[in-house]
């Protein structure tokens, strides 16, 4: 197969493909947490979290995240938040 061919294939799957929109949620805490994760539009999720590892979750048009009776919420735009001292952290 031609290089040229396979290259310009490749760079025009890239373009084309559209973007994912995940938000990775960090935790800081020494012990594992659960995120209770309500997505505009989507189905709420909670998303168990390791003490020191970190969570992928869907929000591409934006959610709001809850641990415990503390809530934020983010906009699609936000990629990354981390858990830390019990409170969300931008």
């Amino acid at each position: 197969m031609n290089i040229r061919v396979l290259m310009a294939s490749l760079l025009a799957l890239a373009i084309a493909a559209p973007a994912a929109k995940a938000l990775s949620i960090v935790n800081s805490e020494k012990t594992d947490v659960t995120v209770k994760v309500l997505p505009t539009g989507g189905k709420e999720a909670d998303v168990a979290i390791k003490a020191g590892a970190t969570a992928d979750v869907d929000c591409k048009k934006g959610c709001e995240l809850m641990l415990g009776k503390v809530k934020t919420k983010l906009d699609a735009k936000a990629t990354t938040i981390a858990v830390k001292d019990g409170k969300f952290v931008l």
